[in-house]
C-alpha cells in the first residue's frame, strides 16, 4: 500500500443573528440542521473543484472525511495526500473554501447569516500508511476465504458427493453401515487415527456377511463400489486379514461392477461408497447397474469417513476438503444437519440466527462492503436451494443480475461528460447484492428458526449498527434506534399470538415517535394495528375470502391511514411543534407529501433530462445540479437549495428513494427492479391477510417497505426492505427424495411393516 498522509481542520458554525420565522439559520437548528449541511460541503464536488484551483492539488471526495462533533458546534475536514505538506495545504485551503461558501449560500443584505472560522490551527500531516496496510490483509484474508467456502460449496452443489448413511439408504434397501478412514493424515499418533473404531466396524461389518450353514462352503461376496479401486481394495484386504480360521466368508475383490459376471460365482455384493469422493450420481449408476445382474446387494458401506478424534490436523484437513464425520453418523445425524425427529441441528440454528444478525449490522466495512453480503456469500451454497423454491425469487435475482451489468455500461457511457468516484460504484452495487442476496438468508433462516427468532436476531444486528452512530445523530431515536426497537419488540409479541397485547406494543411505539417527530413511523405502526385488527375479526360464518383480497385492503388502509394522521397532524391532536410544521408545509407546496419530500421532484427533472439514468458511481455535474434545482423550485421550500447543494448532488446522486437511487445508478433496469420489489411483497402480504397469517411484524414491514421504495434512501432503508421480502415470499413445499426403483424381497412388499435395515456405529 503506498504511504498516505493526513491532514484535519476543526471549524466552528454560528448563527450571527435570527431574522424571522422563515430565516434558514435559525438560532436552535443551527447544531441539529445548518451544521451538516455546512460540514456536508467538505466533500462537495464545487468546493473540491475551488481547492484544486487555488493550491493547483488534486482533491477528490474520497481523500476527505468529515466528523460531526456530537452535542458541540464543531466538525473536523480531514484530507488524505501524498506528503504531508500537500496534506496540510489542502485541509488549510479546503477550511478556508467551505468557510467561504457556507456565508454565501446563506446571504443576508448586509451581513452573513453564520459565522463559520477556524478553530485551531491546520495539523499537520500524519502516516496512516501501517492501518490501511492491515487493513487491507485482514480484508484480503477474509475475502479469499470467502470466495475459497463460496468455490467449495458450488462444486459439492454441482456434483454432490455421498456424504453418510443416509445418502445411501435412499438408493438401496440393504443394511448399510459406516466405517472411519482406515488412514487419517494430520493424526498426531496411531491411537488416535481411527484404527479401533474401524476395527469394530469391519468385525460387525463380517457378522452381518455371515449367513447360511458353517459346515457348508464359504459364502463369496464381491466387494466393489463406484470408482472408488483404493477404499474397495483396502477393505478387501481387511475382510480376508482380519478373518477368523475356518470364517465362512470369502471377500472378493471387484473393481469394477461390470467385472462381477468374470469373477466366478459369487453369493452377494458388499457395495462400498467412498465419502471422500463417491458423487451421488456415481452411486446411483452403480445401483442400477447392480440390479441389472442376478445378484443380491447383502450390505453396503460408506467408508472414508473422519473418526470421532483423530485431532486437530485432520480436522483441518476434512474441513478443507468438506468430508463427512464418522462421529456424527454414530450419534444419528444426517448429511443436511437435522436431528432424528427432524428438526434442525443447534449447529444449524445458531449459524442462521448470527447470519440474520450480520445482515441487520448496516454499518459500511471497508472497500464499500458490507457485513450481510460477507455472510451471504459464505452461506451461499445453504440458502441457494430456498431461492429456486421461493415464488417470484429467481426472477428478482435475475433482474438483480440485469441491473448492475446496465449500471456498469451507463457508468461507461457517461463517463465521456461526468466524473467517477470508484467507492460510490463499489457501495451503490454492493447494497443491491446485499438486498437481493439477504432475502435468499432469510429465506434459508425461515426453514431452521421461528419467526421471533429471526425478528430478534435481525433487530439485534441493526440495533448494533445504530449504536455505532448514536454520538453523532440528530435524532437517535429516529434515524438509529427506532427501526430495530420496532422489530424486536413486534417479534416478541408475535411469539404470543394476542392481540391484544400487540396492539399495546404498536401504540406504544407510535407514542414514542410522535414523541421524537417521527411522524411516518406513527402512521407505519398505525397501519399494522388496523391490519391486524382486520385479521382477528369474526367470520361470522361467511366463506373463506379469496387470497388476493388483502390486496385491496391494503391500499385502502393506506390510504384511510395517510388521511388520518393529516388530520391528526393540522388539528395539532399530536403536538402544536408538529401541527406548526405540517401546517407550514402544506402551505409551502400545497402538499404534505410534496413539502416533506420534495426530492421527487428535481428526481423528475433529471429523468426528463437523462431517461436512461447516470450509471454507478457518476458524480453529477454543475448542468444537473442546475436541473434539479429547476425542479426543486416547484415546492417553494425556503431552504431547499441548500439541501440540494449538501445533501442530494454533493458529489454522488442521493435522491431520497430507494426505486429513484435504483434508476439513477442502474437506469431503467433499476426502477423495473424497485417496483418487481414493491409487487413480491403487495402479493405476499396479501396473500398471508387472505388466510388470515400476517403477523405483526410483517404488517409493519410491508408498509415500511413500501414507503422506503418511493421516499427512503438506499443505503440507510433497503434493510427494512430486504427482510419484509424474505419473509412474506411465499415458497415451494420441496419434492421427496428420488428413491431408486429395485427389487423388492417379501419381507419388503407393499403393507409389510417391516422397514429397510440401517446400521449405525
Amino acid at each position: 500500500t503506498p504511504v498516505h498522509y493526513r491532514s484535519s481542520v476543526t471549524l466552528y458554525v454560528g448563527a450571527t443573528l435570527v431574522d424571522g420565522p422563515q430565516d434558514p439559520a435559525y438560532a436552535t437548528l443551527v447544531r441539529s440542521e445548518i451544521l451538516p449541511s455546512v460540514a456536508a460541503l467538505g466533500r462537495s464536488a464545487s468546493v473540491l473543484a475551488q481547492v484544486s484551483d487555488s493550491t493547483g492539488l488534486s482533491a477528490s471526495p474520497d481523500a476527505v472525511t468529515v466528523d460531526v462533533r456530537g452535542e458541540t458546534d464543531l466538525f473536523v475536514l480531514s484530507v488524505t495526500a501524498d506528503t504531508p505538506a500537500h496534506a496540510a495545504v489542502l485541509a488549510g485551503a479546503l477550511g478556508q473554501a467551505v468557510a467561504q461558501r457556507a456565508e454565501y449560500l446563506y446571504p443576508r443584505t448586509d451581513e452573513p447569516l453564520l459565522t463559520v472560522v477556524t478553530a485551531g490551527a491546520t495539523g499537520a500531516g500524519e502516516q496512516v500508511r501501517a492501518l490501511a496496510r492491515a487493513t487491507s490483509a485482514a480484508l484480503g484474508a477474509v475475502t479469499g476465504a470467502a470466495l475459497a467456502a463460496v468455490a467449495a460449496g458450488l462444486a459439492e452443489l454441482a456434483r454432490p458427493r455421498v456424504r453418510g448413511r443416509r445418502d445411501v439408504a435412499l438408493e438401496t434397501s440393504a443394511p448399510v453401515l459406516c466405517l472411519p478412514a482406515a488412514r487419517v493424515a494430520g493424526a498426531p499418533r496411531p491411537a488416535r487415527s481411527g484404527v479401533p473404531e474401524r476395527t469394530e466396524q469391519c468385525t460387525r461389518l463380517r457378522w452381518m456377511l455371515r449367513a447360511g450353514d458353517a459346515d457348508g462352503p464359504p459364502r463369496r461376496i464381491a466387494v466393489t463400489g463406484p470408482a472408488s479401486a483404493p477404499a474397495v481394495m483396502t477393505l478387501t484386504r481387511e475382510l480376508a486379514a482380519g478373518a477368523p480360521r475356518g470364517d465362512d466368508v470369502e471377500p472378493v475383490y471387484v473393481p469394477d461392477v461390470q467385472r462381477i459376471a468374470t469373477a466366478g460365482p459369487v453369493d452377494g455384493i458388499l457395495l462400498v461408497a467412498d465419502a471422500r469422493n463417491t458423487t451421488r450420481r456415481e452411486l446411483q449408476a452403480t445401483v442400477e447397474a447392480v440390479e441389472s445382474i442376478d445378484v443380491p446387494v447383502v450390505a453396503a458401506v460408506v467408508d472414508g469417513l473422519l473418526p470421532s478424534r483423530a485431532g486437530w490436523r485432520a480436522w483441518l484437513r476434512a474441513g478443507a476438503h468438506g468430508d463427512a464425520r464418522w462421529s456424527a453418523e454414530t450419534r444419528g445425524r444426517d448429511a443436511d444437519l437435522r436431528t432424528t425427529d427432524g428438526r434442525p441441528g443447534t449447529t444449524t440454528r445458531v449459524t442462521a440466527a448470527l447470519a440474520l444478525a450480520a445482515l441487520g449490522f448496516t454499518r459500511p466495512l471497508p472497500l464499500g462492503l458490507s457485513a450481510g453480503l460477507m455472510v451471504a456469500v459464505a452461506l451461499l451454497p445453504v440458502w441457494l436451494p430456498s431461492v429456486r423454491r421461493a415464488r417470484g425469487a429467481r426472477t428478482l435475482f435475475a433482474l438483480a443480475g440485469l441491473s448492475l451489468a446496465s449500471g456498469a455500461l451507463l457508468a461507461w457511457f457517461s463517463a465521456a461528460d461526468h466524473g467517477f468516484t470508484r467507492h460510490d460504484a463499489i457501495r451503490t452495487a454492493v447494497l443491491v447484492a446485499t438486498a437481493v442476496c439477504g432475502v435468499g438468508l432469510v429465506l434459508w433462516a425461515r426453514s431452521v428458526l421461528r419467526l421471533p427468532v429471526i425478528g430478534i436476531s435481525f433487530g439485534l444486528g441493526a440495533l448494533l449498527s445504530g449504536f455505532a452512530t448514536l454520538a453523532g445523530s440528530q435524532n437517535p431515536w429516529k434515524f438509529e434506534l427506532s427501526f430495530p426497537v420496532a422489530v424486536i419488540v413486534l417479534s416478541i409479541v408475535a411469539a404470543r399470538r394476542r392481540t391484544a397485547l400487540t396492539i399495546a406494543a404498536l401504540a406504544a411505539l407510535g407514542v414514542i415517535d410522535v414523541l421524537h417527530d417521527y411522524r411516518s413511523a406513527l402512521g407505519f405502526c398505525g397501519l399494522a394495528a388496523l391490519l391486524v385488527l382486520w385479521q382477528a375479526r369474526p367470520s361470522g360464518g361467511m366463506p373463506r375470502a379469496p387470497r388476493w383480497v388483502g390486496i385491496p385492503v391494503v391500499a385502502g388502509v393506506v390510504f384511510a391511514g395517510y388521511s388520518l394522521l393529516t388530520h391528526l397532524l393540522v388539528s395539532g391532536v399530536l403536538g402544536s411543534q408538529l401541527q406548526q410544521r405540517t401546517v407550514a408545509q402544506i402551505a409551502d407546496s400545497g402538499s404534505l407529501l410534496l413539502s416533506g419530500r420534495p426530492e421527487w421532484t428535481a428526481t423528475w427533472a433529471l429523468m426528463g433530462h437523462q431517461p436512461l439514468g447516470y450509471g454507478l458511481g457518476v458524480v453529477p455535474t454543475a448542468a444537473d445540479v442546475a436541473i434539479a434545482r429547476q425542479g426543486l423550485a416547484l415546492t417553494h421550500v425556503p431552504t431547499v437549495d441548500g439541501y440540494l447543494e449538501h445533501y442530494m448532488l454533493n458529489g454522488g446522486f442521493e435522491l431520497h428513494s430507494i426505486v429513484a437511487d435504483l434508476w439513477v445508478s442502474l437506469g431503467p433496469l433499476g426502477i423495473v427492479l424497485g417496483l418487481a420489489m414493491g409487487a413480491l411483497v403487495v402479493h405476499g402480504l396479501g396473500i398471508r391477510l387472505g388466510a388470515r397469517r400476517a403477523s405483526a411484524l410483517v404488517c409493519f414491514l410491508v408498509p415500511l417497505g413500501l414507503w422506503n421504495l418511493a421516499f427512503g434512501p438506499l443505503p440507510s432503508d433497503v434493510s427494512a426492505l430486504t427482510l419484509g421480502l424474505g419473509l412474506v415470499l411465499a415458497t415451494r413445499t420441496p419434492a421427496p427424495p428420488r428413491v431408486a426403483e429395485r427389487t423388492r424381497t417379501p419381507e419388503e412388499a407393499p403393507g409389510n411393516p417391516r422397514q429397510p435395515l440401517v446400521v449405525g456405529g
